[in-house]
């Protein structure tokens, strides 16, 4: 159970819902939703006080403290992931790698990012901070995209490879596609398949796009969802290049 002696934390936390969900449990069998959904159940392996407390009396000071202050839980159709904000980008580095792998199998995500003081043990969760990052998800985000507020921003500062972005309309959100290692430019798109599949992805996109075609609010989310990506691969240069005007045309 939850240590009842324990106070609010400063932290940085991500409320994200995964948008059409509700949709896709009523068309899709229990095995396929698990099978949706194993990337979240993994974190949530990891990411518990019981797991927690099994790696420390079976490692003990060899395991590492990063580990042991990340806090994830998951319900319905939104998960919440918190990081101390001492621990600055990982929050986002946290969600992009979920981000990228719910897209390719069909689902965008929508969320808010805050910082502020929190409780967050397991899948229990509450403070203003996640309030904020709830409010976000709720009325700011709008579209396919995870918001971050300038609270998180100011607390967790900005390095220059952080998995976050500048979308179309001049927020900073999360990046899908963030920058992992440098390699040579003959080798970049190679790295890049490898590493986010990129093809599958606007495969995916250009698949709900052609779905929603004759509705408008959920055609227009993917559209949004194409222009964030291509806007993550343009910094990669010419190996995205023909990934980048793909995503264009769709979002357009």
């Amino acid at each position: 159970m939850p240590d009842i002696e324990k106070d609010y934390e400063d932290r940085l936390v991500a409320f994200v819902d995964i948008l059409g969900w509700t949709h896709a449990t009523a068309r899709k069998s229990a095995p396929e939703l698990l099978q949706t959904l194993q990337p979240l159940i993994a974190r949530g392996e990891f990411h518990n006080e019981t797991f927690r407390q099994w790696a420390i009396n079976k490692h003990g000071d060899r395991v590492n403290p990063l580990m042991l202050r990340i806090q994830f839980g998951f319900f319905s159709d939104c998960f919440v992931f918190s990081v101390p904000t001492s621990y600055q980008g990982r929050i986002y580095s946290l969600v992009s790698e979920i981000m990228c792998l719910l897209l390719k199998q069909g689902f965008a995500l929508r969320g808010g990012i805050a910082a502020g003081k929190l409780f967050h043990q397991d899948h229990v969760v509450f403070g203003p901070a996640l309030i904020r990052a709830y409010d976000i998800e709720q009325g700011e985000a709008k579209f396919a995209r995870v918001l971050v507020d300038p609270s998180a921003l100011a607390a967790a500062g900005r390095n220059e490879h952080d998995a976050v972005i500048q979308d179309h309309l001049g927020n900073w959100v999360i990046d899908p596609f963030p920058w992992i290692a440098t390699t040579e430019e003959s080798q970049m798109q190679d790295f890049l398949r490898q590493c986010f599949d990129p093809g599958t992805t606007i495969a995916v996109i250009s698949g709900k796009v052609q779905e929603y075609r004759n509705m408008p609010r959920l055609r227009d989310i993917w559209r949004f969802q194409a222009r964030v990506c291509a806007l993550s691969l343009q910094k990669y240069g010419p190996p995205a290049a023909d990934w980048v005007k793909e995503l264009q045309a769709l979002g357009a």
